[in-house]
């Protein structure tokens, strides 16, 4: 299954591969960024704030599934707040990432 939707992120980039892969350079250093900032054990609004951007930049070029996940980990603050299910999303994050990034690395090397 792709995790970078190409008809998608065409849309931005109208068939140059040039910015392709500059904006899904940009996206891998972004993913990085989010990830290290999304911390089970940080106060509500900084958790909100990485799931939040993280599921822009992943909207943005069309990786769907981690901005699937990022949209539950946002529902992880106030009440809903629960250390378990925050440690599982990032995990279940990591490795979406991890599968996300090596296909934008299979495609720039493309």
């Amino acid at each position: 299954t792709a995790r970078i939707d190409l008809k998608h992120l065409d849309k931005y980039v109208a068939g140059d591969k040039a910015l392709r892969d500059e904006i899904l350079t940009i996206f891998e250093e972004q993913t990085d960024l989010w990830i290290r900032m999304l911390d089970p054990h940080g106060d509500d609004a900084a958790w909100k704030d990485a799931a939040h951007a993280l599921k822009g930049a992943a909207r943005g070029v069309g990786a769907w599934d981690i901005g699937e996940i990022c949209a539950n980990a946002e529902n992880l603050v106030g009440d809903s707040r629960d250390l378990t299910a925050r440690l599982d999303i990032v995990n279940e994050l990591k490795a979406t990432v991890a599968e996300t990034i090596d296909e934008v690395r299979r495609l720039r090397a493309l």
